[in-house]
């Protein structure tokens, strides 16, 4: 049950031709390594060890599109924030609201139809091959870590929790049997105070060894709301501790345990829209909720005009995408900036080899807990304030057994399980004073069980040619414990009267006592998914593959569908009527090469989708109430492709670039509109930029007692519409293209283990959202900002 926790684009491009060529990780920073590179000439590109099939491997000889950036690269670029890792990779797209830490991932127009725990993500995020299935705290914690490697289409054998979109594979830094560490000092715009310090500390020699790291984040926010606090404040906390114990030499362990704690305001909001006179003027609506606030009448239109001109002052205040005026940054809210996560858990991953084969267990416990309150109307009047909280718990095991060695036949067999409990709750304060009915409570206690058997196997002919084939069988059970419900100790003042307090989940209302209100229901699915896949070296310095995997993600249930009395047994029954799983067959075409002596990389990839019952949030009625639910409304082809390319020009000069193209548009989508009327919503794109490219350079100056080495990073996003859909100012809702420019200065003096570095990012102060809701039925939309232009100074010392 619920408890309470509480430049513009064409400058920038100038800019990029004066400090020269491209400087993108692209498919060479692809290529990072946990632990390890593989030889390679000192003047050429180096090999990069991935973990992609879940072996250890040349990202060369890996017949999947994937994109990967190095520890060197993490810092060169400065990021300490996932949603960076989409300025050097093709198809990445990241979203974020950035509650909770948390980034809405995209790959190749695959994405999240919701947040809850009652759906899954398209995107899996894997942490040393353990799934976190709530990616809260990502946009703060990216420290210490050996690479993050982005693998794009669906990974629908190997890999935990199936997805359609792609996974994110996050290798930390391990124990190594070597004293060593760093401490790490940043101090950059807005009073942006960070420390990072981690130590590796050997035991026993050659048998145990510690690493841990701890983080601490103060950063003021970028703005203010109405009565003077800032918005999108960051305090964070962050620690990992790993233990290696290697008793035998066939024996290895892993233990690790994680804590990321915020206590943050919430981001800003802004008004992006006005629509108030259209949609918001009725004596119930936003206008005869401000014109009460004000003590006028509600139902009458003069008065209803006074309040529009009060609220047009605040809404003239609001910048937005469009222009370089108005506040981008603050707003003139007063409701709750609250914006609390704590995110913990534990992994053992034992691994022991038996002849040829080796055996391994990944065990894994999480526990979150998240509080996030935003006013989102952003006036000094209660008209829309809402608050979601999300506990959850969740445990998963994988055995793995698998015999590889790169010649004859390589193969793995696994088991997976996965279970996932707890709540989410959320109430709403909507249109105070005029809406008796406010203070509807979404309360929903949820168990998700996935259980999966799954095997691949390589088999390598000779003269360069392989093939690879896999199967996985899934079965998800979900299930939901509702207690939906109106309780007006939830509401603003003026307070309801107790009377109105009534239960959602039984025939009639009622009772709003949990033990009473109350409702369950389950659903199950089960799918085998598969790749299939051949490649080829005509020459050792070119690889070509094609393969043919297939997707899937679970159903489950809109908790929120509950939202008024049921007056039928039938009735209540609807609201519960789970949507189905998702399919993708995805069909890809893709080559990788090394030319020139290793100085020249050219990767690239073409691919075709076939998606069905695609999840999406739409309108449908419920008890004839409209209401936004996830239901398997869609289906679509989407196609594009990437390119990836870096040049060693010189051994101190590396230029690269990437760039990838998107088509997604749905061929078929229907959803009712806000008045009940069916609508034909093919043709409208994805929420996902049709281009994405990056660019840049990287350049290491030899001086005597170092170096100093020079970064640029452009990246670009072309037009997205975050909330496709008809009747809408689409404009409010979308981002026009930008460019990002990224630069960074660092001064390596190797005899004392220092580095001192400065960097800036957004150099071109572009203004844009990096998300958007439409709220127009209330009169208005809102957009979430990206970051400004920062600057800052940072100190590593290594030891």
């Amino acid at each position: 049950m619920l408890k309470s926790n509480c430049l513009s684009s064409r400058s920038a491009l100038r800019l990029a031709t004066a400090i020269g060529f491209v400087v993108a990780p692209g498919t060479a920073f692809a290529q990072a390594a946990p632990a390890e590179e593989a030889a390679a000439p000192s003047s050429g590109l180096q090999d990069i060890v991935v973990t992609a099939r879940r072996s250890s491997e040349s990202a060369q000889n890996v017949p999947i599109a994937i994109t990967t950036v190095t520890a060197e690269n993490l810092q060169r670029l400065s990021v300490r924030d996932v949603v960076d890792i989409q300025k050097v990779t093709p198809g990445l797209f990241i979203s974020s609201q950035n509650t909770g830490g948390r980034a809405k991932l995209t790959i190749r127009g695959q994405t999240e139809a919701d947040s809850r725990l009652s759906t899954d993500g398209s995107v899996g995020v894997y942490i040393d091959g353990v799934p976190l299935t709530r990616s809260y705290g990502l946009r703060s914690n990216m420290i210490d870590l050996a690479q993050v490697e982005v693998l794009k289409g669906p990974q629908g054998t190997l890999f935990g929790k199936n997805t359609t979109g792609g996974a994110l594979n996050i290798t930390t830094q391990h124990p190594t049997y070597q004293l060593g560490g760093y401490v790490d000092l940043l101090y950059g715009s807005y009073d942006n105070k960070q420390i990072v310090a981690a130590l590796n500390l050997p035991i026993v020699d050659d048998k145990l060894a510690v690493r841990v790291v701890g983080q601490r984040i103060h950063r003021d926010g970028y703005g203010e709301n109405g009565v003077g606090v800032d918005v999108g404040v960051d305090r964070a906390w962050f620690g990992r501790a790993l233990v290696r114990a290697d008793p035998t030499d066939d024996l290895h362990i892993l233990l690790s345990a994680d804590y990321y704690k915020q206590n943050n305001t919430s981001t800003n909001v802004l008004l992006t829209y006005n629509g108030m006179l259209v949609r918001g003027n009725s004596a119930t609506g936003s206008l005869g909720s401000i014109a009460a606030q004000l003590g006028l009448d509600p139902t009458s239109a003069a008065d209803r005009m006074t309040a529009y001109n009060q609220w047009l002052t605040y809404f003239s205040r609001s910048g937005n995408q469009y222009s370089d005026s108005g506040d981008f940054y603050g707003n003139s809210g007063t409701g709750p900036l609250v914006d609390d996560v704590k995110h913990y858990g534990f992994s053992a991953t034992i691994e022991y080899e038996v002849g040829d084969v080796t055996l391994k267990s990944i065990s894994a416990l999480r526990r979150l807990r998240v509080a996030n309150g935003q006013d989102l109307d952003s006036t000094p009047f209660a008209i829309q304030e809402s608050l979601v909280t999300t506990r959850q718990k969740n445990f998963s095991q994988e055995f793995q057994a698998s015999a590889i060695d790169g010649t004859g036949l390589d193969w793995q067999f696994g088991l997976f399980y996965n279970k996932e409990t707890g709540n989410e709750g959320s109430f709403s304060n909507a249109l105070s004073y005029v809406n008796t009915g406010r203070a509807s409570v979404v309360d929903a206690d949820l168990t998700n069980k996935s259980k999966a058997a799954y095997a691949q196997a390589v088999y390598n002919f000779g003269g360069g040619v392989r093939f690879t084939g896999g199967l996985r069988y899934t079965k998800d059970d979900r299930a939901v414990t509702s207690h939906n419900r109106r309780d007006v100790s939830y509401a603003n003042a003026p307070v309801p009267p107790v009377s109105r307090n009534t239960c959602f989940v039984t025939v009639g209302g009622g009772s709003i006592d949990p033990a009473v209100c109350t409702y369950s229901a389950s659903t199950s699915s089960k799918k085998v998914t598969w790749l299939a896949s051949a490649d080829w070296r005509p020459i050792p310095q070119l690889m070509v593959y094609g393969s043919y995997s297939r997707g899937y993600r679970a159903g489950g249930f809109s908790i929120q569908a509950a939202s008024s009395v049921p007056a039928t047994a039938a009735a209540l029954a609807a609201n519960f009527t789970p949507f189905l799983p998702e399919v993708v067959d995805n069909f890809e075409l893709g080559f990788k090469s090394d030319l020139l002596d290793r100085r020249l990389r050219i990767n690239g990839a073409v691919f075709r989708q076939d998606y069905q019952n695609i999840q999406a949030q739409i309108r449908d009625a419920v008890n004839g109430q409209v209401v936004s639910l996830i239901r398997n409304a869609a289906k679509a082809k989407p196609y594009g492709g990437e390119i990836e390319v870096i040049a060693q020009v010189t051994p101190e000069w590396q230029i690269n670039g990437s760039a990838a193209y998107l088509r997604a548009k749905y061929d078929k989508y229907f959803a009712l509109d806000a008045n009940g009327n069916l609508q034909d919503l093919s043709n409208l794109s994805f929420p996902a930029p049709k281009w994405t490219w990056n660019a840049g350079t990287s350049y290491t100056l030899p001086v005597a007692n170092g170096s100093i080495e020079f970064n640029a990073n452009l990246s670009y996003r072309s037009r997205v519409n975050f909330r496709p859909q008809l009747g809408q100012n689409d404009a409010s809702v979308s981002q026009p293209g930008y460019t990002l420019l990224d630069a960074r200065i660092a001064y390596d003096i190797d005899s004392i283990g220092l580095n001192i570095a400065v960097f800036g990012k957004n150099l071109t102060k572009e203004r844009y959202l990096n998300a958007a809701t439409n709220l127009e039925s209330l009169g208005w939309n809102v957009g979430f900002p990206g970051d400004p232009r920062t600057f800052g100074v940072q100190l590593r010392k290594t030891f």
